[in-house]
C-alpha cells in the first residue's frame, strides 16, 4: 500500500513540474515599456524588417562584438535563435515564440533587462513592438507559408504537350523488353 501511494504522489509531483510554465515572463527585467497598445505585425521577414533595425546595432555588435554577439547581416539571424545568451545564461538570445523570455526583445524594450545591464539604444517602441512579433511568430528566417513562386509556362497548350511527351516517354522506358 505505501508502495503505491509513493508511486502516487511521485506522478503527480512530476505531472505538476510538467504541465508549471516556465518563470514569468521577463523575470529580472524591470523598466520595460508596454507594447500592448501597438497592433501586431503579421508575416514577419526577418532579412527585410528585423536585419535593418538589428543593422544599426552591428557597429558596436559586429565580427568582435561584446559578448560575442555579431548581428551584421548574414550571421546575426544564427547568433541569435535558439542561442543561450552570455549575459543572461538563464535565457536564450532568441526564444522562438516567447518573447518576454527572449534576451533580444527584454535588451530592446526594458530599461534594465536582467542581462545585459541596461537598455541597448536604438530601438524604438515600433521597432521594439515588431522584434516582439516577429519572436512570437517563432523567430522564423521569412514569414511561415511565404513560398518561393513556381514559374508557370504562359502558354497551357505548350505545357499540357509537354506534361503528356514525358507521361509517353515514361511509359516506353518501363515496359519489359524482350
Amino acid at each position: 500500500m505505501y508502495r503505491s501511494n509513493a508511486l502516487f504522489v511521485l506522478v503527480l509531483l512530476s505531472a505538476a513540474l510538467l504541465c508549471t510554465p516556465p518563470g514569468h515572463a521577463g523575470v529580472g527585467a524591470s523598466g520595460c515599456d508596454d507594447l500592448s497598445g501597438i497592433a501586431p505585425t503579421p508575416a514577419i521577414d526577418f532579412e527585410t524588417q528585423i536585419q535593418p533595425i538589428l543593422g544599426g546595432c552591428a557597429s558596436c555588435h559586429g565580427a568582435a562584438g561584446p559578448a560575442g554577439l555579431d548581428l551584421r547581416a548574414g550571421e546575426s539571424y544564427d547568433n541569435l535563435v535558439g542561442v543561450i545568451s552570455s549575459t543572461n545564461p538563464a535565457r536564450l538570445r532568441v526564444d522562438p515564440g516567447e518573447p518576454d523570455l527572449s534576451a533580444l526583445f527584454l535588451a530592446v524594450n526594458c530599461d534594465s533587462p536582467g542581462g545585459p545591464g541596461f537598455r541597448m539604444p536604438g530601438a524604438d517602441p515600433q521597432q521594439a513592438a515588431l522584434i516582439r512579433d516577429w519572436i512570437a511568430q517563432g523567430a522564423l528566417p521569412e514569414p511561415a507559408g511565404m513560398q518561393v513562386p513556381v514559374p508557370v509556362p504562359g502558354d497551357a497548350l505548350w505545357a499540357l504537350l509537354l506534361l503528356t511527351f514525358l507521361v509517353l516517354g515514361a511509359g516506353a522506358w518501363a515496359r519489359p523488353r524482350s
